[in-house]
């Protein structure tokens, strides 16, 4: 495929923050400080049932654990999402207008203050999701492609692009 495709991009930050929860909810110590969170939750909840056989009332001072743990993790969760629109906003490039341009070698963000050239050798992987296309350009760093941004044909033409480059994809079909 010699044809270039080119998509005008306009990062936003709340999908920028979504495909960063996505990355993160993806990421092997999170699933497994998750699975220990539950594990803990669940050992706390067996152990209160089972030292009050007799009588099953639960008190106030019974859930303040459990409250504690929950609000906890709510603390962490929204202290994640906090710190990664601020680092987003930060950065100002992420949010200017952006040109990409894809060919069978490699693809080029474009915008008013950078041009980056990314080689598809270099690039982990391709994966799809319901709403975006992402191209990992580490294992744990990925740039989006909003499916419902694309033109008409653009959604069928970088399918076979990507279809084409010897690069390690995960594609709908």
């Amino acid at each position: 495929m010699e044809k270039e495709i080119v998509i005008e991009y306009k990062p936003n930050v709340d999908t920028l923050v979504k495909v960063s929860k996505y990355l993160l909810s993806r990421m092997g110590f999170v699933k497994f400080i998750i699975f220990i969170f539950f594990f803990v939750l669940l050992q706390n909840i067996i152990l209160s049932t089972t030292q009050s056989e007799t009588n099953i009332r639960w008190d106030l001072f019974d859930l303040l654990p459990f409250g504690m743990v929950i609000l906890i993790w709510f603390g962490i969760y929204f202290l994640t999402i906090f710190n990664i629109k601020k680092n987003i906003l930060k950065n100002k490039k992420n949010l200017e207008f952006q040109k990409i341009t894809f060919t069978k070698d490699s693809f080029t963000q474009q915008a008013e203050s950078f041009r980056i050239e990314n080689p598809w050798k270099e690039c982990f992987q391709i994966k799809e999701t319901n709403k975006w296309i992402l191209i990992y350009l580490t294992k744990n760093s990925a740039f989006p492609i909003i499916k419902e941004d694309l033109k008409a044909d653009q959604y069928n033409e970088l399918k076979q692009l990507f279809n084409s480059i010897d690069i390690k994809k995960s594609l709908k079909s």
